[in-house]
């Protein structure tokens, strides 16, 4: 009897001794930690890019209306001045003349 005795309280202790090393392991995080820098070409680059005019002319009509024209600070701020014509859109003829200006008062 004391052999089994024996027997049972080595097994326990096994036993014991296995689930007080594994309980770190069972404690830890299971989702990947959150990188500390963006990777490579993130979305949260928040340097102002130039939008080409293909990029504003989402509708591919060949003009940038106002609601277009949204998408670039710039050239909502300098609407009226890239506009020559009046029309309230923009033209590619237009965009790229404002683009040439060296006045800083216009888009670039």
């Amino acid at each position: 009897m004391q052999d089994s005795t024996l027997t049972q309280t080595s097994i326990l202790a096994t036993a014991l001794a296995v689930a007080l090393v594994m309980s770190p392991a069972f404690a830890q995080r299971t989702e990947p930690p959150t990188p500390t820098t963006p990777p490579t070409g993130s979305t949260t680059d928040t340097t102002p890019r130039t939008l080409s005019f293909a990029d504003l002319d989402v509708n591919a009509d060949g003009k940038v209306s106002k609601d277009e024209a949204a998408a670039d600070a710039r050239l909502t701020s300098h609407f009226a001045q890239v506009d020559r014509d009046g029309d309230g859109q923009v033209s590619e003829t237009e965009f790229a003349a404002g683009h040439q200006r060296t006045d800083t008062s216009t888009p670039q």
